[in-house]
């Protein structure tokens, strides 16, 4: 009865001294929100705004070809440059006044796509080799698309007709994509830096030593000092979720069980190394500096940002002992595909197990270090 009391009232001094301070507050919510917002509205994988100029003499062909790629929403017309009076294509982009250049020969479109042996040359910037792969393929496509509408036949006739159906994520929405992973990312960061600041926090203000004499136990201690960041964390992922659902109209396909089973899971996981980190740290700047150097990389490795598939094998090995790539996943697969049971269950459960492992590590270290 006396360890319930002693925990109680730990974790309702801890409370009351998270909301006294506002740039706690600030930090823990406010913060979230707006990365959130920030992160999904300019954090995109979408090549847009790209900047192209048809050199050619005028023509249906030149004319719709530039049409059609504005109206894409691809492209944005460069009103500064006179494509039919062009002399240096290559000029543009050194100068920087486009980042694709489309030339057709002196005689023109209609003449190379007739012979189609007369080359139509593309120039692409290629200083970001990812976006120039999705330039070049864009381009392809609109040149392809107003060849046929004219007749034209490009390499041989078309045999094959895709019915093109795109699932889970039908907008291809970027937003749809980020906001699960910002999900973990925040709620990780804020928990792993602030729970550890809070621990070693304790050790400069001399107090650590009243509670070590104090008839409270070193699970007593943890529990009092984490469980008020276990719920912080909890409601953090739901105002992440809650902005993303109405803020940027993403469709929430999975049980709320399930959202809630793997936030505890990753909750856990980052307190339980805020704690491991604090039994190292002697002050709150040493805890930050901890916890930078440990986020860095497992963000990195974690797919949150790009597929792990991406990563060099001789590192990819890493991705799998890294509890937000776990967290990452799943949190997808309950918000975009309705939370497949096997897939929920199989990654839940490494992640479950990691943070079981993690808060056993936590929790003997610490109790060395009060000894």
């Amino acid at each position: 009865m006396i360890h319930k009391l002693i925990v109680k009232g730990l974790i309702r001094k801890e409370f009351i001294q998270i909301f006294r301070d506002p740039k706690m507050i600030t930090a823990i919510f406010f913060i979230p929100v707006m990365q959130l917002i920030m992160f999904g509205l300019a954090l995109t994988s979408e090549v847009k705004n790209i900047e192209m100029v048809v050199v050619s003499k005028p023509s249906a062909i030149s004319r719709e070809i530039q049409a059609r790629a504005v109206a894409s929403r691809w492209f944005k017309k460069v009103h500064h440059v006179d494509g039919v009076n062009v002399l240096d294509p290559s000029a543009l982009l050194t100068t920087y006044k486009a980042e694709a250049v489309l030339v057709a020969p002196a005689q023109g479109f209609e003449y190379a796509l007739e012979r189609q042996n007369e080359p139509i040359q593309l120039l692409i910037n290629a200083t970001n080799a990812q976006r120039a792969q999705q330039v070049n393929a864009y381009i392809s496509q609109i040149l392809a698309r107003v060849a046929a509408s004219h007749g034209y036949q490009i390499n041989g006739p078309i045999r094959l007709v895709l019915d093109t159906r795109i699932l889970f994520n039908p907008q291809m929405s970027t937003a749809a994509f980020m906001v699960p992973a910002l999900m973990v990312m925040t709620s990780f960061i804020i928990l792993m830096i602030i729970g550890s600041m809070a621990i070693t926090k304790e050790k400069e203000m001399g107090t650590m030593e009243k509670l070590i004499s104090s008839p409270a136990s070193t699970a007593d201690i943890l529990l009092g000092k984490t469980m008020p960041y276990f719920f912080i964390g909890l409601g953090v992922i739901s105002l992440m979720l809650a902005v993303g659902i109405f803020g940027f109209g993403i469709a929430y396909r999975g049980t709320i069980w399930q959202l809630a089973l793997n936030g505890m899971a990753l909750a856990a996981c980052a307190l339980s190394v805020a704690t491991l980190i604090s039994t190292v740290a002697s002050t709150q700047q040493q805890a930050m500096m901890g916890g930078v150097l440990i986020l860095l990389p497992a963000i990195l490795l974690s797919g949150v940002f790009f597929p792990i598939a991406n990563i060099p094998s001789v590192f990819r090995w890493i991705c799998y002992l890294n509890p937000l790539m776990y967290a990452c996943t799943n949190f997808r697969n309950i918000i975009l595909k309705g939370g497949d049971y096997m897939f929920f269950w199989q990654y839940f459960s490494i992640l479950f197990a990691m943070a079981l492992v993690l808060a056993v590590s936590a929790y003997k270290n610490f109790k060395a270090k009060l000894n």
